[in-house]
Parts: C-alpha cells; sequence; structure tokens
C-alpha cells in the first residue's frame, strides 16, 4: 500500500515539474518558440515522460488555465453577501484579470474552445452563479441557466477574442458593458424599478 502511495506521489511531483517548468519557459519566450524538448530539459525528464502527462503543449496551458479559472472560483463565488451582479462583476473582474496578464496563454485556451480539452471552469462558474441567482429570485426564472452561462461566457469570450485581434480597447470595459447589456434583460421587474 506505501509503495502505490509512493508511486502516485512520484507521479504527481512528475508533472508538476513538467508543469511548472513548461509556464515558466511560456512566458519567459512565449509557447511558440518553446519546444517540447526544452520543457523536458529544464524539468530534467525524457521527452517520452512530458507525452504520459501532457499529449500535447496546449495541453498544458489548458491545465494552467483550469486551475487559475478553478482559483477564481473558490476566491468570490459564493459571498453571501453579494448580490448576483456583485458576484458575476467580481468573477469576471478576475478572469480578465487572467486574460490581460497572460494574454497569449488565455489565446491558446481560447483557440482550444472545441476539443475535448475544452476548459469549462469559467462556464461552470457562470452556472453556479446564474443558479443561486434564480433560486433567490434576483433574475428571471423562465430561462434554463445553462443557456444562461452559455449566453454570457459567448459575449466575454467574444470580447476577449475582438479585444485580442485588434491589440486595443479596454477589455475590463467591455466585459462589464456586456454584463451589464446581459443582466438588464434579466433582472425581474421588481429589481428594474428598485
Amino acid at each position: 500500500m506505501a509503495d502505490l502511495s509512493r508511486r502516485e506521489r512520484k507521479k504527481k511531483e512528475t508533472r508538476e515539474k513538467i508543469y511548472a517548468n513548461a509556464m515558466k519557459l511560456f512566458r519567459s519566450q512565449g509557447i511558440g518558440a518553446t519546444s517540447i524538448e526544452q520543457i523536458t530539459q529544464q524539468a530534467d525528464v525524457g521527452k517520452g515522460t512530458f507525452y504520459n502527462y501532457f499529449p500535447t503543449k496546449e495541453a498544458v496551458v489548458l491545465e494552467f488555465s483550469r486551475r487559475t479559472c478553478q482559483n477564481l472560483i473558490d476566491i468570490g463565488r459564493y459571498n453571501p453577501g453579494l448580490n448576483i451582479r456583485q458576484r458575476l462583476e467580481s468573477l469576471l473582474h478576475d478572469w480578465t484579470d487572467f486574460m490581460v496578464r497572460d494574454r497569449e496563454i488565455a489565446w491558446v485556451t481560447i483557440r482550444n474552445r472545441d476539443g475535448a480539452e475544452y476548459d469549462m471552469s469559467l462556464h461552470y462558474a457562470l452556472l453556479a452563479i446564474l443558479n443561486v441567482g434564480q433560486m433567490n429570485g434576483e433574475i428571471n426564472r423562465d430561462f434554463d441557466p445553462a443557456f444562461l452561462a452559455e449566453s454570457l461566457e459567448g459575449m466575454v469570450v467574444q470580447h476577449f477574442m475582438r479585444w485580442f485581434v485588434s491589440g486595443s480597447g479596454n477589455l475590463h470595459a467591455e466585459v462589464n458593458a456586456a454584463l451589464s447589456v446581459f443582466l438588464d434583460g434579466l433582472l425581474e421587474k421588481e429589481q428594474k424599478e428598485a
């Protein structure tokens, strides 16, 4: 039994070593300029070992995105003192910070949205917040929360893509504006009048 846990611990350490060294290289020289050979040399593992843990360099980036989004979710998604607008603003502000700070890495995660490795963290965070908003009567219950989460996610991702390609604009302002358009159409009558 102890042998198995030691083996599992070693596997986890190897995966983390590959991951950490890949991210360090991606940040210092870019994803495109980083080879798998450089990653394995830096991590002091064989090339085949890399492929045991990650099928591609992009898989490392998706792992980073999942971890980052999970951290964002954990930080403030369920703060009971905030209303739905504040919870969504907080989540999307932190998400936008990540997208701006790690621009090239974020672009890889967006570009790879339609594969099996697609990172659903933002979607699930939005879904959870919208579910709570419906349960609390803050937003209209006529819409499936998964549909609402997909719609809002699509809006903010589209703004990121436009911002990334154009190389200009204020992504925070655009995401806030998209959130306002989205939410103002969903507020219950009592909420609009308040």
